[in-house]
């Protein structure tokens, strides 16, 4: 049984999920399975979830295959299945991206133009001119007048490199190490991550805390450290021995409405 936690906004209610809930999920197009979620990729400015990487499970060997949640048609977290609104030869057609090298802003443009998906790079929204994943119909026009600087690389990173097969990016404090990542929360909403979940290891063995992005600093992509402005203090007192989401504090509510 997963966990999940309802939290109410002015829009009615947004669900928290851990990423490996999400990571489990069969997608399908409107023909056909295309096969298992891979990986996420998340936008480490924004913390934002940008594209599903599926396995394809040998139907496009060597071709990495990236939706957008601007494509979803319905996710159902229940019975692990996300549906998206294209068919499995618009898939099989689209812009290749090869398995083991960067998404480079170049090719985002040409999967957004491809699939009609809204360039969330234009705009001071989490999504572009919204909130929320939508597609180019509703920008368009700013679209045409403000195309995308070609060499802006994206800052966008795996969740599976930040939480590690074995271990995850180690989190500092700034006292000491607090732990290192073992998980990702998120909406399936506005597909923000709210919190990332850390086990805090050796000198609080078998607790848990939810590290709200807003405490990140920065992220040391080569030594793969996290940096925070939390005292060992603050993560002991919001710590839980129990990892279900509704049981760890510094869950934010109402961070995008």
């Amino acid at each position: 049984m997963f966990t999940r936690v309802d939290h109410i906004n002015e829009e009615g209610f947004i669900i928290l999920y851990k990423a490996k809930l999400v990571e489990s999920c069969v997608v399908r197009a409107t023909d056909g399975e295309l096969g298992k979620v891979k990986d996420l990729y998340f936008d480490s400015e924004k913390w934002v979830i940008r594209y599903f990487v599926i396995d394809t499970l040998k139907w496009l060997p060597g071709q990495k295959v990236l939706v957008s949640p601007s494509s979803f048609d319905s996710v159902d977290l229940v019975d692990n299945k996300i549906s998206v609104l294209a068919t499995k030869e618009q898939i099989e057609n689209s812009p290749s991206i090869e398995e083991h090298q960067p998404l480079s802003r170049q090719k985002e443009t040409e999967l957004h133009s491809y699939y009609g998906w809204a360039p969330y790079w234009i705009g001071s929204g989490l999504w572009g001119m919204s909130n929320v994943p939508s597609i180019a119909e509703q920008q368009r026009e700013l679209q045409n007048d403000r195309e995308p600087d070609d060499e802006t690389d994206a800052a966008l990173r795996s969740i599976n490199e930040i939480k590690g097969q074995i271990t995850g990016y180690n989190v500092m404090g700034t006292d000491k190490k607090i732990g290192h990542v073992v998980d990702f929360v998120i909406d399936d909403h506005s597909w923000a991550i709210h919190s990332l979940i850390v086990d805090t290891g050796s000198w609080l063995p078998g607790r848990k805390v939810a590290l709200a992005t807003e405490s990140i600093e920065s992220i040391d992509w080569v030594s793969k450290e996290i940096i925070t402005n939390l005292t060992s203090n603050d993560v002991e007192k919001n710590s839980s021995t129990n990892d279900s989401i509704s049981e760890l504090d510094g869950i934010p509510i109402d961070r995008f409405k």
